[in-house]
């Protein structure tokens, strides 16, 4: 949509990750759950989720859909009411929202000498 023009219908997105071994397919069908049921979503046409992308710390959904909005703040209350909402029903299906996640590897060529120290600093 070119913003210069009067029209009140705009493309809005979200993005989620959520943690490997989640079902991807339940993921997609909530998305859309949520999408469908918010008051400001045009339908038709349809929201999209595409399954994004193997992040390093979740795999990424996004969602494409249309919204009317005819202030900026709707479009930012929409995409809020939409994570609300989302969060909602990945809690009550067991989704987790992933996090970002590292693990150390430690590579040496000899044993680590690890001590655990009593702290008399009390």
């Amino acid at each position: 949509i070119n913003w210069t023009h009067s029209d009140d219908i705009v493309r809005a997105r979200m993005r989620v990750g959520v943690a490997y071994g989640s079902p991807t397919r339940l993921v997609e069908e909530l998305l859309l759950k949520a999408i469908r049921e918010l008051e400001k979503a045009v339908i038709p046409p349809e929201p999209a989720v595409l399954f994004d992308d193997f992040g390093d710390n979740a795999l990424m959904f996004e969602a494409l859909f249309w919204v009317v909005m005819r202030r900026p703040m709707e479009r930012r209350k929409t995409l809020s009411d939409l994570r609300f909402r989302v969060d909602e029903l990945f809690r009550e299906a067991g989704i987790t929202i992933a996090f970002p996640q590292r693990d150390i590897h430690i590579d040496t060529l000899k044993p680590l000498d690890i001590r655990v120290l009593k702290n008399d600093s009390r």
